[in-house]
């Protein structure tokens, strides 16, 4: 009864409600009054009664030509969108017939709305930005494609008659179509040929074309089209306009019929439902905002009225007024987005920050410290420095044997070649002739290599390093023969403790003597005076051979330069230069002798400096710091069979070394020297450790087990680390997300193709591709104990029972700094569909054997190109170990005893073990720098020899400029179908970060190796050399070569990237699979970069006036509008490849003052203030790694390894950009000078303090020389810049 009586009730009100609701509702024709009103329109015919609503609505008005091109009861699809396919099917055709690789193009880089940071920590934005930017700035694409037709009808004549170097590579302009048959003349008298070769011959683009295309638009040009970029993107921009016009039709179409059944019903009394339940009031505000929303709708689809109704009788049949329409709509849409995004740019109402935009702090900073154990010192023992070693295994080797002791030395250049050689020297070919001379190629300058065996006697064929010195004293510099007989006599007067010294070997050895017993110093009463100020100097103010992570993780390079100091010494009788000789004088006990001057201080630093220099010209150092590398090669080294020649075992004892002094408090390691423990580094290195032969019972390897069992388990680490595993036999290749190698079969100009991507990047990715896609494993997984073992102690539970395809987006937040993003997890998802369904496996089968020949194809050209050094540690790895797995696991294979030879090349020893380094090195980066900072100190003819030898280094580092290295299998790589098909940039006349045999060039190394020899243009002995035939002469062609590397590296943006011209799109960080670096996907263009290339080109062009002239001064000013585009609002500068803020600034300001910024411009002071402010209260500057990882000024400077938050080298950057700049604030620039005088050692070094160098955001690296170098330039320039007034005392007391 009471449910009948409770439905009774609910009736009664129902129907008086609807009795309510219809009283109220008002008229249609009241209600079509009003909405019409509001829009200005007239009223359609009014409805009588409210159960005719529908009739005020009638369908939509669309001009009776215009009807068929819609979606009609007659037809399925729309005569529109036909069209629109047609256009995009025509385009795409277009596109794969033009296509080719994406280098040989100015890049994809316009503003495209990255933002500082998303809210997942990502490092670009979402797609919305994007998204507008396209269709707001995209407009100016059909300006481009008009200017490209144009160019390549009418021509290419100069206004001036001044054209291009004709150039392997395309210059700036090329990208426009514009290509002539002249080449220049102006410059070298002829053009040159590469091996006889055609080669493309650019020619100027016109002056009023050029400006017009440097105004043009922010779209830009799709790298793998060229010329045809603009011309293939309009159209396809014009069809997406189209469809994305039918789809909204078709869409408003079918929401106007639902909102006028919806309207008819509300309306109509009858109506039953839910409809009854809403009152008169809100039925009312319902009808009135649908209303509107048709009567809007109806506004929309009248676009184009006008103009088809005139024609409409003149157009005849469907198709014409199809196009019609089509045409106008996209004229009309396209110069109004145009209006509207110039009218943003210039009203500053959304100005699109470009995709190279570095971006603002992160909203989540780094809270995570280091964690060590205070006050632990380590020492190498004397058997791992020095001795023989005897084992019958190279698994089980520890420090405890007491077999192993080695006598290592760092071997440079031809030294350094003859050492491997020899240690190869039974490789023998199938005839049995010797093939390890035919293996070892490349230019031997800057190698440097450690190594246990004795210096190997120079063949009669080749002049050694030592011999070129001792030239270099007898003919290019005769007073210092003469003087240093007179020295010789004076010596065999006096009795003088600096006589003749022992060997180099037992020197060291005699250095370095420790307790085998307990790593604590031995006291050797025999050790003479050489000695112990030799190991005073080498120290770098610290405790000589101690390693105290606690107190700074970063090596002092303490065996490398007691060797090059033992050997200047040698060299010398036992003399050190002029500057520091007063060494030699000073007794145990007396007290340190400080600069007066700044010059004075300069002139030590480079005397000190002058001790460090290799026989070849070149700075070496250690270029160490991050974690995940050494274990790599670990890895590679176990699964090819541990074979000695690769790793022997007094290697291993020293790599178990470094293992052990960085392994933090918690048990972990962090990814790199200064990071706190994080899992990627934990987990690789206890593998490595382990790998190397720790055992599974040591403390040190408990700790480490512990913390990753902790955090989790070995799936918790990242993609990276997980892929190690795979190899080794440590992990399912299930629980590894999907790497197709089938990637490189896409056309070239598919949107997201790998050769778009970073060279670091994809030269990584493609041998990870190849052996997942081969399903590479360890051969002896399932048999080896040791895996089994490490199965069981990797992970939280039972290896048998993980489930790895649920493992696969698992990671640790400690690794998680570039969080992937959803879209990229998906894309993960259906790849691991795509491996795993047996429904894809025929069609996977076919195209991955494709993939995977094309994989090792490009490999193989990778390994020629770089002479088997590889562009990087982790792919020189892989490619390695690719290589074996192609050879059906032969470690004598040749290319498997190539890649062996150069393993040596990545190996650095310091005071806390081996380690690898990020690259073969940083030689020639470091020298160019150096000498810079020596000419800027006018001391390049004070030290003739030094700038002689690196004149002689920079000479031979010149990528494919020397006769021996085109006289290798890389030079036959620059052709321009090799460097289409591997997607390589020009890379003859460029300098590189490291060495020639590296063949990587790099647009800031060649901007500052470019610097370094027009600054020795300024040294009359060392042109009296070149004059005299003593030194080899550097042709003005090799200049424009390296001129011709800069000029076609500069991206669209005005800026330029590092290796390549940018290819991709800012997208791309969308799919960045790594987790734990951030902005690796494509090139961006940094403020390093621009900054050395720019004024790279602004000092050869003082040089060399009339040299491609317009070219140069147009990509100056280019380069300057893009560095002050990307400068923060705060005025500085974020620094990619180094910590940070005062790095970038340094090169901001720099850049901005050569492009001929004046000093008193809005940009440059605005950052002077901003460093002022950041200057400490002892007057230097400091920052550590957090500033990097964080994008935000350190806090409290350098505060761990600094000097009460100060560094000598952050001080030495901000001083070189405040002088720069002309501060007028000298006091401030006098304190940062004091500040440098009153840290430097008395032997005229530094110490080593925090990591200097940074990179991908996320990971720091070492530099041992940038505490020597950038004090010294900081010194010289502040000298030239205040001169003697940076040495005055405002108190009128003087310096002490």
């Amino acid at each position: 009864m009471e449910d009948n009586s409770l439905e009774t009730v609910e009736q009664v009100m129902a129907e008086a409600a609807v009795e309510t609701v219809m009283e109220d509702l008002p008229t249609a024709a009241i209600l079509e009054e009003t909405t019409a009103a509001a829009y200005n329109l007239e009223p359609a015919a009014v409805i009588e009664t409210s159960t005719a609503t529908c009739e005020t609505f009638p369908p939509l008005s669309l001009p009776t030509p215009l009807q068929p091109l819609f979606s009609t009861p007659n037809t399925l699809i729309s005569p529109l969108f036909v069209l629109a396919v047609v256009i995009m099917f025509l385009s795409l055709l277009f596109v794969q017939k033009f296509s080719r690789s994406p280098l040989q193009q100015i890049g994809h880089v316009g503003p495209r709305g990255r933002k500082y940071h998303s809210w997942n920590e990502s490092t670009t934005g979402g797609c919305g930005g994007r998204f507008i930017d396209w269709w707001i700035f995209g407009g100016s694409v059909w300006i481009r494609a008009a200017l490209c037709l144009w160019d390549g009808m009418a021509g290419t004549h100069s206004s001036d008659g001044d054209h291009h170097q004709e150039s392997s590579g395309e210059n700036l302009f090329a990208c426009f179509g514009v290509v002539g048959n002249k080449s220049d003349k102006s410059a070298s008298g002829e053009s040159e040929r590469n091996d006889g070769e055609d080669k493309k011959q650019s020619e100027n683009i016109p002056d009023h074309l050029a400006h017009a295309v440097s105004s043009t638009g922010i779209l830009g040009f799709d790298s793998s089209l060229g010329g045809f970029g603009p011309i293939c993107l309009a159209p396809i921009r014009a069809s997406v306009f189209l469809i994305g016009w039918c789809s909204v039709c078709s869409f408003l179409k079918i929401t106007y019929n639902e909102l006028v059944d919806f309207i008819t019903k509300l309306a109509d009394p009858a109506s039953v439902g839910h409809f009854q339940q809403i009152p008169s009031l809100y039925r009312d505000k319902i009808i009135n905002v649908v209303a509107s929303i048709l009567y809007f709708i109806q506004d929309v689809m009248k676009v184009g009225n006008d103009l088809v109704e005139k024609k409409s009788d003149a157009l005849g049949d469907a198709w014409l007024p199809t196009i019609a329409y089509a045409m106008a709509f996209i004229v009309v849409l396209e110069f109004g987005m145009y209006l509207i995004g110039n009218a943003c740019m210039l009203l500053k109402i959304y100005v699109p920050m470009g995709v190279s935009h570095p971006g603002g702090a992160r909203p989540h900073k780094i809270v995570r410290t280091p964690q060590w154990t205070e006050g632990k010192e380590h020492f190498l023992s004397q058997k791992l420095l020095s001795g023989d070693y005897s084992s019958s295994s190279s698994r089980d080797v520890n420090e405890e044997s007491g077999v192993l002791s080695s006598k290592w030395r760092c071997a440079v250049a031809h030294d350094s070649h003859r050492d491997t050689i020899a240690k190869f020297n039974y490789i023998k070919s199938k005839d049995g002739d010797d093939v390890s001379t035919s293996l070892m190629t490349g230019e031997p300058f800057g190698r440097q290599i450690w190594t246990l065996n004795e210096s190997q006697p120079s063949s009669d064929k080749v002049v050694s390093e030592d011999d070129m010195e001792n030239k270099l004293k007898q003919e290019l510099v005769p007073n210092l023969k003469e003087e240093k007989e007179e020295e010789e006599e004076k010596t065999e007067d006096n009795n003088n403790i600096f006589g003749p010294l022992s060997p180099l070997g037992d020197l060291v050895q005699n250095i370095f003597s420790f307790d085998r017993d307990n790593e604590s110093p031995k006291e050797d009463p025999k050790q003479d005076e050489t000695a112990k100020l030799i190991e005073t100097i080498a120290s770098g103010g610290r405790n000589p051979m101690a390693f105290d992570p606690s107190k700074n993780p970063n090596s002092c390079d303490q065996i490398f330069r007691a060797q090059m100091i033992s050997s200047y010494l040698e060299k010398n009788d036992g003399k050190f230069p002029e500057d520091i000789a007063y060494l030699q004088d000073k007794g145990e006990g007396d007290e340190a002798n400080p600069p007066k001057t700044a010059m004075e201080a300069a002139k030590r630093g480079v005397a000190f400096y002058s001790l460090l220099q290799s026989t070849d010209g070149h700075w070496a150092g250690d270029y160490g710091g991050p974690h995940f590398l050494l274990p790599g090669l670990v890895v590679s080294w176990y699964v090819m069979g541990c074979p000695s020649v690769m790793i022997s075992p007094p290697q291993q004892a020293l790599m178990l070394h470094y293992f052990k002094v960085h392994q933090q408090a918690d048990g972990g390691w962090g990814t790199h020297i200064e990071s706190p423990s994080t899992m990627f580094g934990a987990v690789i290195c206890y593998l490595a450790a382990r790998l190397l032969g720790a055992h599974k019972d040591e403390d040190w390897i408990k700790s480490g087990r512990d913390f990753i069992q902790k955090e989790g388990g070995a799936v918790m680490t990242s993609s990276w680390a997980k892929f190690w595993l795979c190899l080794v036999g440590c992990m399912d290749w299930k629980g590894h997300n999907s790497v197709p190698p089938e990637m490189w079969l896409l056309p070239n100009w598919f949107p997201f193709h790998p050769g778009r991507m970073w060279c670091h990047c994809r030269m990584v990715y493609l041998p990870m591709g190849y052996l997942y896609g081969s399903r590479f494993i360890y051969s002896q997984a399932e048999t080896d104990p040791l895996i089994e073992e490490l199965r069981n102690e990797l992970y939280c539970e039972p290896y048998d029972s993980i489930e790895w395809d649920r493992t696969r987006h698992l990671v640790a937040s400690m690794d998680n700094y570039s969080p992937i993003p959803t879209f990229m997890k998906f894309a993960q998802n259906c790849l691991s569909v795509y491996e795993n369904w047996k429904i894809f496996r025929p069609f996977r089968d076919a195209i991955r054997k494709a993939g995977l020949d094309f994989c090792l194809e490009y490999m193989r050209a990778e390994d020629l190109q770089t002479n088997f050094i590889d562009i990087g540690p982790v792919n020189k790895a892989l490619n390695m170990v690719s290589a074996f797995h192609s050879a059906n696991n032969d470690i004598n294979d040749p290319a498997v005893r190539s890649h062996m030879m150069r393993v040596p090349d990545y190996l650095w020893v310091a005071e806390d073990g081996m380690k690898m380094q990020g690259y073969n090195g940083s030689q020639c980066w470091d020298t160019s720098f150096a000498i810079q900072a020596v000419w800027e100190c006018g001391l390049l003819d004070k030290f003739p020899i030094l700038s002689a030898k690196v004149w002689a280094f920079l000479e031979r580092t010149q990528i494919l400029s020397t006769e021996c290295s085109q006289s290798t299998p890389a030079y036959q790589y620059e052709s321009c179908d090799s460097r289409d098909k591997f997607y390589r940039h020009v890379s003859k006349g460029g300098w590189p970060f490291s060495t020639s045999a590296h063949g990587w060039p790099i647009s800031d190394c060649t901007g500052e190796g470019l610097k370094g020899v027009l600054a020795l243009m300024d040294s009359p002995i060392v042109m009296d050399g070149v004059k005299r035939g003593i030194l080899k002469d550097i042709e003005p062609r090799r200049l424009y070569d390296a001129v011709n590397v800069i000029l076609t590296l500069q991206n669209e943006d005005g800026g330029w990237a590092t290796y390549e011209n940018n290819r991709g799109f800012g997208w791309y960080e969308e799919l960045n699979p790594s987790e734990v670096f951030g902005d690796i996907m494509i090139d961006y263009s940094y403020v390093e970069c621009s900054m050395a290339s720019l004024t790279a080109l602004a000092d050869f062009h003082e040089k060399y006036p009339d040299h491609r002239t317009n070219e140069i001064t147009f990509a100056i000013k280019r380069g300057a509008e893009f560095m002050k585009s990307i400068q923060r609002k705060d005025g500085s500068w974020y620094g990619s490849w180094a910590c940070c803020f005062c790095y970038g600034c340094w090169f901001g300001i720099e850049g901005l003052i050569k492009s001929g910024e004046s000093a008193s411009s809005p940009a440059i002071q605005k950052c002077c203030q901003y460093l002022l402010s950041q200057q400490r209260a002892n007057g230097g500057w400091g920052e550590d790694f957090t500033s990097c990882y964080d994008k935000d000024y350190a806090a409290n400077g350098m505060q761990s390894y600094g000097d009460d938050g100060s560094g000598v080298v952050n001080t030495a950057w901000a001083l070189m950009a405040l002088s720069a700049a002309k501060c007028n604030d000298v006091e401030a620039v006098r304190k940062g000078v004091r500040y440098l005088m009153s840290r430097q050692l008395d032997c005229g070094d530094w110490p080593q303090e925090g990591i200097a160098g940074v990179f991908n955001r996320a990971c720091g690296i070492t530099y041992t020389a940038y505490r020597n170098v950038f004090p010294i330039w900081a010194l010289g320039r502040c000298v030239a810049t205040y001169g003697d007034n940076i040495d005055k005392d405002p108190c009128n007391k003087e310096l002490e």
